[in-house]
């Protein structure tokens, strides 16, 4: 099966069929292929951590044959942000053995997802523990304070991804 279709299941299997954020679902497609998810987006490390512009072209994608429609919208403070809605043929059986890492994705705050997934990224390049984590606070500063680099380690953990070593 095409990366778009995976692409269009995954949004189809959050709740309402909805993401809120390309960026979020970035993060969520690079952690979720660490963990064997079958899409094969090549990443880069971007100004939000891991970036796919293949998996950017394929929401185009997606919203031109209707299987997802994008809207947009702003934060309180008018920053924009983006909207995806998958539509009920969206939907692929295959992503049920995923269902719960989706949960446990959907429902993490935006920085600790954006912080976890860099995390991964760094490991990925070939960073160790200590090394990764040094790179992360570089890159990322202040987001890695208020506890949520622990927060970011913790959902690692939690979707099984490794932290340490």
């Amino acid at each position: 099966m095409e990366n778009y279709r995976w692409l269009a299941g995954l949004i189809a299997a959050h709740p309402n069929r909805t993401v809120f954020g390309r960026t979020r679902l970035q993060k969520e497609v690079k952690l979720l292929q660490s963990l064997g998810f079958y899409t094969d987006y090549s990443y880069t490390i971007h100004f939000y951590g891991p970036y796919s512009e293949g998996l950017y072209s394929d929401i185009g994608l997606l919203e031109a044959i209707g299987l997802v429609e994008e809207t947009s919208d702003t934060t309180a403070d008018s920053n924009p942000y983006y909207i995806l809605k998958a539509s009920p043929d969206a939907e692929i059986m295959q992503v049920e053995e995923f269902r719960d890492e989706i949960s446990t994705l959907a429902a993490a705050p935006a920085v600790v997802l954006e912080l976890a997934a860099t995390y991964d990224a760094f490991r990925d390049a070939g960073a160790d523990h200590n090394e990764a984590l040094v790179r992360l606070r570089r890159k990322k500063g202040s987001k890695c304070d208020d506890g949520n680099l622990e927060k970011a380690l913790a959902l690692l953990g939690e979707l099984g991804l490794e932290t340490v070593g």
